[in-house]
């Protein structure tokens, strides 16, 4: 990603140390806030889905506005012990997933190959930026034939990143009926 957009990734901009901290931690709050509606389906400006791209200058919470009034399915309530847990804890562990991701492919290259089995389904929101990323409109249709266990995807119309919040049982029953059948 960082040769493909020149650096400007999210992932890239989460992998400088203290950056992404920084700019995190002004106000969790308003990080979540913001985070939590502009990845979620009902921010309309993720139709089609943001392009995560943080350009030289800007910043990560740049790419979401601060919404007005927040979703049906996102409270105050749901947003303070999260910013609560972070204005303690920092924002560094959640960050080090991103400047992990090297290590990672070498730890798991002993796995490289085998394939799942297990049953299995590739659930995601139309509207989630990671459903945008480049490559996916090739990977996910080839799911089945990597790992067998793995029925066809289930793409949820106008969710987003959060499914499993936005729409908890209408989202997650419509999945598991369709496993069913």
């Amino acid at each position: 990603m960082r040769e493909r957009f020149d650096g400007q990734f999210y992932w890239n901009y989460f992998q400088a140390p203290g950056v992404a901290e920084a700019e995190l931690a002004k106000d969790p709050h308003r990080t979540f806030r913001r985070v939590m509606y502009g990845l979620s389906g009902d921010n309309p400006p993720s139709d089609p889905p943001v392009e995560p791209l943080v350009p030289p200058g800007n910043e990560f919470l740049d790419l979401f506005e601060v919404p007005e009034e927040l979703p049906s399915w996102l409270t105050e309530a749901d947003i303070d012990p999260l910013a609560t847990e972070f204005t303690e804890a920092g924002f560094t562990s959640a960050l080090d997933w991103y400047r992990n991701f090297d290590c990672n492919r070498q730890l798991t290259a002993p796995w490289e190959g085998p394939q799942y089995r297990m049953p299995g389904r590739y659930v995601t929101g139309e509207r989630d930026l990671v459903y945008g990323f480049p490559g996916m409109d090739q990977l996910i249709p080839a799911l089945p034939t990597l790992h067998p266990g793995i029925g066809p995807a289930h793409i949820l119309p106008g969710r987003g990143h959060w499914i499993a919040e936005e729409y908890p049982t209408r989202s997650m029953r419509r999945c598991w009926d369709s496993w069913v059948r």
